[in-house]
């Protein structure tokens, strides 16, 4: 290993003699020298880099240094959330969605230990590092293993720890056994949805599609906290808070997620009861009993998995291209001449530049296809929401309508220019196709130039449109002429040629409505795919022309020479 340029020099003047003697050549002793500095310090540095940190690991006693230097840490990174007491009170917490963790409670929701004897269910300091140093996806708590060391991070775990009585009271259950993992297989993952649909009663909380949509979710689920509290969308791994690989949904379905709803369907340790047990028939039946349980939950697992759209969350292309199909394009959402078209996925986010804003958003992303014939363009939006919004009710529990959007500039902008995203302004006016679920056979053209400007009317802009709901999915098609009448007021699409646009959907049963409360992308790009250019088939039928005729001339001229040459050696021998 190389030793960094000036870290002798760091610590100081070298008390070493130089490396070089007199007439250039290396002295003996110094060489001496520098080999033991190399040694220590590789021993030193490399040491560190394979053992790590010798205080504040996971399981060991904190001293007073860690604990004073987490407390640090955590009155500069996780106050504002937290609160400095750890009662999730915060400053910042009546603004994050989910609320943040009640550090006093000792409750946390991902752990990979059991129950213990005294029925705690505890995290084990292993389970709280992963929160810091990952993150939990879907939420406001970063990844903080980009930016504090393993040291630091392993003494904010024994500070959380000093909130909760629980952890100088008793100590964490039995880790979780992982073992009989079954591969994935056709025959496992209808085992598996057997066990989704009836063992375990997934269903009645995660919907039959696995979108999070299923009655008791829809009658309203709350935490140990009071707090409204949705199941997750399994379909979207990217959104599991915990993590999506196999053994985070294992842990999840045999710990359950300790704070919420989630049941525990292998906890207690099953293998409690075998290690109990005083006859060798008692202990196999138990063991017999903890195998099955684990194999059920595996099949689940697989099953569980089968209903991912993407393994991870999709990259975001920032051109969408349409397609171009002949005929008449497709109006209907479920038309099979979609399956020809690529899909482009793009995130959402809530609106919180401008009042009223949306700190809650529940819809995370959505899917866009488009196909053009040369005279109209067609897009098919596609997004999951788990409720189908109907107006009514009034204020905390009043409701609105769920709608889309696709956002265009009005008027042709030079070079990279944009409209304000959230819909506009006086000088740089942008045009909606708003469709509505109350609707859904229609969407109308409305114009903006600010979010206030928001006021949907009648307008149909030469837009048809279709849409459905079905199991907690909205997919919606919108089309229109590429030109239309009005050049100088709506935007017109050309082919082979880049146009902005952007996103944005209402969730009505989450409070959102008008140019505020709503969810909203930055602006892409839309793209024609022209028609393919007959010049080059018509220059490579040339080619071959021409090439046919060099060769023939060739031929022609070499014939030619070579019947000279014999003509000459002829008249020199006569």
């Amino acid at each position: 290993m190389r030793v960094p340029r000036g870290f002798l020099g760091a610590f100081g003047p070298s008390p070493l003699p130089s490396p070089r003697g007199r007439g250039g050549k290396a002295s003996g002793r110094a060489s001496q020298w520098q080999k033991f500095a190399l040694a220590v310090w590789a021993i030193v540095v490399c040491g560190g880099l394979l053992v790590g940190p010798v205080r504040a690991q996971p399981g060991a006693a904190p001293t007073v240094a860690d604990l004073e230097a987490g407390k640090q840490l955590y009155t500069q990174h996780c106050t504002h959330c937290h609160g400095e007491t750890g009662d999730g009170k915060g400053v910042s917490a009546p603004v994050v969605y989910p609320g943040p963790r009640d550090f006093t409670s000792g409750i946390y929701k991902f752990r990979m230990r059991h129950e213990t004897a005294d029925g705690n269910k505890m995290a084990a300091d292993e389970d709280i590092f992963r929160s810091i140093n990952e993150g939990l996806h879907g939420t406001s708590m970063p990844a903080w293993g980009g930016l504090l060391s393993k040291l630091q991070m392993a003494q904010l775990v024994q500070y959380v720890k000093t909130f909760a009585a629980v952890f100088k009271e008793d100590k964490p259950g039995a880790a979780v056994d992982f073992s009989g993992e079954i591969a994935a297989s056709p025959a496992s993952i209808a085992k598996g949805k057997e066990h989704f649909d009836k063992t375990f009663e997934c269903h009645t909380c995660h919907g039959s599609a696995g979108r999070g949509n299923g009655q008791q979710a829809l009658d309203g689920l709350k935490d140990d906290w009071g707090e409204r509290i949705w199941p997750a969308n399994l379909t979207r791994p990217w959104t599991y808070r915990g993590g999506h690989n196999r053994r985070d949904i294992f842990r999840n379905i045999a710990l359950g997620i300790t704070g919420t709803p989630m049941p525990a369907f292998a906890d207690p340790d099953p293998m409690a009861a075998a290690r109990a047990a005083t006859d060798a028939q008692g202990k196999k039946d138990a063991e017999a009993l903890a195998r099955e349980v684990r194999e059920n939950i595996w099949h689940t697992v697989n099953y569980v998995q089968s209903l991912w759209t993407h393994p991870d969350e999709p990259e975001v292309k920032s051109v969408l291209t349409a397609r171009l199909v002949e005929g008449p394009l497709p109006l209907g959402p479920d038309d099979s001449v979609w399956q020809k078209a690529p899909t482009n996925y793009y995130p959402l986010v809530g609106q919180v530049i401008e009042e009223p804003r949306l700190f809650t958003p529940l819809i995370v992303g959505l899917e866009v296809q488009a196909l053009h014939n040369g005279k109209e363009v067609a897009f098919r939006l596609m997004w999951d929401d788990r409720t189908e919004s109907k107006p009514g009710g009034s204020g905390d529990t009043e409701t609105f309508v769920d709608a889309v959007a696709l956002q265009f500039p009005a008027h042709p902008m030079p070079g990279s220019e944009r409209p304000y995203f959230l819909m506009g302004d006086a000088k740089r006016p942008t045009d909606l196709w708003y469709w509505r679920n109350d609707t859904p056979d229609r969407a109308v053209l409305v114009q903006t130039t600010g979010a206030k400007s928001f006021q949907p009317g009648d307008n149909p802009g030469g837009l048809r449109a279709q849409g459905v709901v079905d199991n907690g999915q909205y997919r919606v098609v919108m089309q229109r002429a590429l030109r239309t009448k009005s050049t100088d007021k709506e935007v017109q699409i050309g082919v082979g040629i880049f146009l902005p646009f952007s996103l944005t959907t209402w969730d009505g049963s989450n409070g959102e409505q008008g140019g505020g409360k709503r969810t909203v992308t930055a602006w892409y790009n839309l793209y024609l795919e022209p028609e393919p250019s007959r010049a080059p088939i018509y220059l490579w039928g040339i080619g071959i022309v021409v090439g046919v005729m060099l060769q023939f001339s060739a031929y022609y001229v070499t014939r030619k020479n070579r019947g000279q040459s014999n003509t000459v050696s002829e008249t020199g021998r006569s």
